[in-house]
């Protein structure tokens, strides 16, 4: 039977999320996979979304203080959340959601849930992550505090359901969770899966560099300081929190392209890197493994350039067969 790629995309997590799966399968059977994996999509959303009042990350912030009792998901997600805040020395952070809050993220961006509400996190405490607190079946944050996990819940998700697609033994598959790509195998054509980068000057374009995504398992995670008004904060503010100064980080960086073997390690990483700017990011991701990373920044003069880490970035100069997936 000839191969084709079946694309899906649907609004879920604050934005679209699309699922390309490269297969032989029979219709039946591939209406059964995509449902499988919408629905480890939107039960993730409904258990881990810090806007959704009643879901285990809320119920778990109005806990403070005490042993709460959490799935073996959750414990996974928090686990990992420490892992990554101690391997970074604290750039990462789950406990900024006060900051995010303070400087205007109060609601979801999502067009249509302006007005939900969320719970108050202002008045609380920013702590180290080793006050995280995590048993076998439960978990306990100080009082006074909050967890958030944006900054590593899209990149987990991304790595999860592309556990799911190789248990499938499917032919290649590309995911992309609102800026967390995961990749593996081959197009329909036999071809490798390339992936182009936003431009960062220019949104709705790319740029003249292309990713060549390995057969293997492979992941790319973006992030970006493009500056927007918060409901409560008359200023431009980005959601990268720099946790030693509880504000939006000041940074050259105005985006990051980070590729690594998993998505939730890219996704931690290029927010580390808009943390410590175009100087520090580079000698930080090479220490720390990063295959191939291409930050779009911009001087105090207001004049663009670019660093690259790696060789897996292409210029399009010297690049030609290609397939396009958008980030």
């Amino acid at each position: 039977m000839r191969l084709k790629q079946i694309l899906q995309t649907r609004l879920a997590l604050g934005g679209d999320i699309t699922l390309a799966v490269v297969t032989d399968m029979d219709p039946v059977n591939i209406d059964k996979l995509f449902s499988h994996l919408w629905r480890q999509v939107f039960m993730f959303e409904r258990r881990f979304s810090r806007f959704l009042p009643m879901s285990e990350l809320s119920m778990f912030n109005r806990s403070t203080g005490l042993k709460t009792p959490i799935t073996p998901e959750f414990r996974e997600l928090l686990l990992r959340a420490q892992e990554y805040s101690l391997e970074t020395g604290g750039l990462y952070n789950p406990f900024i959601t006060p900051a995010l809050q303070k400087i205007g993220y109060l609601k979801s961006a999502l067009l249509g849930h302006e007005r939900d509400t969320q719970l108050d996190y202002r008045d609380r405490r920013i702590v180290d992550v080793n006050c995280l607190a995590i048993g076998e079946d439960w978990a306990q944050i100080p009082y006074k505090t909050a967890i958030d996990l944006g900054g590593c819940g899209k990149g987990y998700l991304a790595d999860k359901l592309g556990q799911i697609l190789r248990s499938y033994n499917v032919h290649g598959y590309w995911l992309s969770l609102g800026g967390d790509i995961a990749t593996m195998g081959l197009n329909e054509n036999g071809d490798k899966i390339t992936v182009d980068i936003q431009n960062a000057n220019n949104l709705n374009a790319t740029t003249d560099w292309v990713i060549e995504c390995p057969a293997e398992h492979f992941s790319i995670a973006t992030s970006g300081t493009f500056r927007r008004v918060g409901q409560d904060n008359k200023q431009g503010w980005h959601h990268i929190i720099d946790p030693a100064t509880e504000e939006s980080a000041v940074t050259d960086i105005r985006l990051a392209t980070i590729c690594a073997e998993t998505a939730l390690k890219a996704d931690i990483l290029a927010s580390c890197a808009i943390i410590l700017g175009s100087e520090l990011a580079p000698a930080f991701l090479k220490k720390h493994g990063i295959k191939s990373a291409l930050l779009q920044c911009i001087d105090e003069n207001g004049v663009s350039f670019e660093r690259r880490v790696g060789t897996l970035i292409h210029h399009m100069n010297s690049y030609h067969s290609r397939e396009i997936v958008h980030a």
